[in-house]
């Protein structure tokens, strides 16, 4: 994604904020009241000087310091409901950008995750939100209060002496001059400490879902070195960051102390030839000091702001990339399962094809297995089918119509799928099969795994179907998530059921019960089994082997063994335990 303006990234950001149009109208009204307030007490003083306490009229001033504690009570009355909406609309929009970039990563296609690790994708919709909402919502709101009090005080000053108020100002052009230097310099430096932020959670991701491989490789010292320069990389970013804020922030002190400075000695002098009153130069002092507060807080905002927009920059090239589903088409109730291959090509990278020339058909209620060696291109047929990907070239037929003009999420619910490594999801085994249709009741799901073979083994579980998985499954064995996700699949009802490597790291009474199950599951339905183990390819109509993406024999279990071509030697090699 090309740099994108400061302007363009802060006028898209506001169009999305102000939806929350009723809470950001009270902030607005708290900020404006609070603004007055402050104004207010500086002037207020300079009467109570002025026209009660220098001329003697002492009955007089109470009424002043009565406006005075009311103009206080102001002051806390705004500020207070300022800090409490501001945090209230600061939430709704860090919610609305959040389920944004979660809905987002829900439609996007497959091509999209190969491009971004989950490390990097949790920073952005975690951290990079946190940042946005911090700096933008809460500063920007604050920097709006900080300009209105900001105008409203030199506004008061231009009541009061227009000389003076000329020559408090003169130090502005030195501060903006200041914080137009150091601002691009500073937004660059935050843009690389969210990349190296989003490093070091990308490592984390990676440790915590691969330990058991790390510690079975004893790669624990490997992976604790890249974490290390992971954090030193941040750190430098970090530093350089400090090194600008270093010289940045003095250079902003002595600029805005001037004004302070400027006032103490001209508006004395001034008071001191009777050119203006002794309030004029108190509130001129106080108007000073107060206009020293805003003047920070908006170059405060404007230094964290170059972190928020490499922030948002972050986010919108997430929200902006096209790599998304497109789920429009014809709706399907019921399919056939007659599904056919007509020429279609695949390639994951351009100028790589991983399928070539594929034509295939699948009659209705058949059950296929296709077979060969890993790499070959078995799971991208799968794939096709389920139209996680469509074909580069070529087609994929449903029942004569073509796939692209078929509603993925019609076509998906009509297809029931176990992968290879089935992921289990926080909560129940009950309620992870009951996902896969969520109208079915607690007795469907008894009813499906008794069906199956494995409603026994999900009751000697410590609560039955209430027993938690743990996080991803990982409290059940490799074939115990598979009978789960059989039975999930079972649970859908569907035409079409795809079973990618079902069979793959159990051991061989597990192999057994899930074999039963499979067969089960794929009565009266067309069935697309993607097979390491050849055991289960005597069970089915047709088998089909595929070598560097084309399909080279087509036949039954007993023809192929016959013919002594590809496959014979594939299953002898398998059952004497040999690479083929």
């Amino acid at each position: 994604m090309a740099d994108k303006s400061s302007l363009s990234l802060l006028k898209r950001f506001i169009r999305e904020a102000i939806s929350e149009r009723k809470t950001l109208a009270v902030v607005v009204i708290s900020i404006i009241g609070s603004a007055i307030s402050n104004i207010a007490s500086p002037y207020i003083l300079s009467v109570a000087i002025d026209h009660c306490i220098i001329p003697g009229k002492y009955e007089e001033l109470w009424i002043i310091a009565l406006f005075y504690l009311l103009a206080l009570v102001g002051q806390w009355f705004f500020a207070t409901l300022q800090t409490f909406y501001s945090e209230v609309f600061g939430q709704k929009v860090l919610k609305n950008l959040r389920q944004l970039l979660h809905k987002k990563v829900l439609v996007s296609n497959l091509d999209f995750f190969k491009e971004k690790s989950t490390g990097d994708l949790v920073s952005r919709i975690i951290n990079d939100t946190n940042v946005v909402n911090d700096v933008l919502v809460s500063g920007l709101l604050g920097g709006l209060g900080s300009l209105i009090s900001l105008s409203g005080i030199i506004v008061a000053m231009l009541l009061l002496d227009v000389k003076l108020t000329l020559v408090t100002l003169s130090s502005i052009p030195l501060m903006v001059v200041i914080s137009l230097y150091f601002g691009g310099k500073m937004r660059k430096a935050y843009r690389d400490t969210r990349q190296k932020i989003a490093k070091i959670s990308s490592v984390v991701e990676e440790s915590v879902a691969g330990i058991e491989t790390i510690r079975a490789f004893n790669k624990e010292e490997d992976v604790e070195r890249e974490f290390s320069r992971a954090s030193t990389e941040t750190i430098k970013a970090y530093l350089k960051v400090a090194v600008y804020m270093g010289i940045f922030w003095p250079f902003m002190d002595i600029a805005s102390l001037l004004s302070v400075i400027v006032v103490i000695a001209y508006g004395g002098y001034q008071a001191y030839l009777g050119a203006v009153s002794i309030g004029v130069v108190v509130a001129f002092i106080q108007y000073a000091q107060r206009f020293r507060g805003p003047i920070n807080n908006v170059v405060s905002m404007y230094d964290s702001l170059q972190s928020a927009l490499a922030a948002l920059e972050r986010i919108y090239e997430v929200l902006d990339d096209e790599s998304v589903e497109d789920y429009e088409g014809l709706s399907i109730e019921k399919m056939k399962g007659n599904i056919e291959f007509r020429h279609a090509w695949f390639e994951y990278e351009k100028g790589r094809p991983v399928l070539k020339d594929i034509n295939l058909v699948i009659p209705t209620s058949s059950k296929i297995a296709i077979v060969g060696k890993t790499g070959a291109g078995k799971t991208t047929l799968a794939n096709l089918i389920m139209r996680f990907y469509d074909p580069t070239k070529g087609s994929v037929f449903y029942n004569g119509i073509e796939g692209r003009e078929i509603s993925r999420r019609s076509l998906r619910r009509r297809i029931g799928y176990v992968p290879q490594e089935t992921y289990l999801f926080p909560g129940t085994i009950m309620e992870n099969i009951l996902m896969a249709n969520p109208e079915s009741s607690n007795k469907d799901v008894v009813r499906v795994c008794k069906k199956l073979g494995v409603h026994n083994f999900i009751m000697r579980l410590p609560k039955g179907y209430e027993t938690s998985p743990g996080e991803a499954g990982k409290l059940l064995s490799v074939g115990e998530r598979q009978l789960i996700s059989l039975a999930r699949a079972l649970l859908k009802d569907p035409d079409i059921v795809i079973l990618d490597e079902a069979l793959s790291s159990v051991d061989p009474k597990t192999e057994r019960l899930i074999q039963d199950a499979m067969l089960k599951l794929m009565e009266g339905r067309t069935s697309i089994i993607i097979a390491h183990r050849l055991s289960i390819t005597r069970f089915v109509d047709m088998i089909v082997v595929v070598e560097d993406g084309k399909i080279i024999e087509e036949g039954h279990f007993k023809s192929l063994l016959s013919r002594g071509g590809y496959f014979q030697r594939l299953y002898t090699s398998q059952m004497m335990g040999e690479n083929p």
